[in-house]
């Protein structure tokens, strides 16, 4: 077996890209967010996503859209409820100046990867000269 530290990709990549990020699966015409164990490399848009359940059986998926979120650093920031008239969950309101994006240092959030289920329903997948099959296993009789 490799270590795990060998496997290209792997969450211990030497150069940094690895990272935590928050997936959202497409569940009943909404989205269920689930956050990484360990940090990974961010995927793509494009890039397909295979889910293996407590079963064995894979789902795969493609990534639609992955978000960045970026605000002020918190040294920039009102603090919030400094203000006894605002709701306690914002630190300015709407009639405050709005603030101008990249005036100072900022903070990234979680990135958040959202998911589509792959138009392929075919287990079979031809990739670089092979093929890959998922099947089901059978009882034994």
């Amino acid at each position: 077996m490799t270590d795990a530290a060998e496997i290209p990709g792997g969450p211990t990549d030497a150069d940094g890209s690895a990272m935590p990020y928050t997936v959202f699966f497409p569940v009943d015409g909404a989205y269920r967010p689930a956050d990484l164990e360990h940090s990974a490399p961010l995927p793509r848009v494009g890039d397909t996503i295979e889910y293996i359940d407590v079963r064995g059986r894979c789902s795969r998926y493609v990534v639609r859209e992955v978000i960045h979120t970026l605000q002020l650093a918190a040294d920039r920031r009102p603090v919030v409820g400094s203000q006894h008239d605002r709701p306690a969950a914002f630190a300015a309101g709407d009639d405050d100046a709005a603030e101008l994006p990249g005036d100072g240092s900022l903070r990234a959030g979680v990135p958040k990867v959202i998911l589509e289920r792959s138009p392929s329903a075919d287990p079979t997948e031809e990739r670089e000269g092979f093929t890959v099959r998922v099947e089901a296993p059978t009882p034994e009789d």
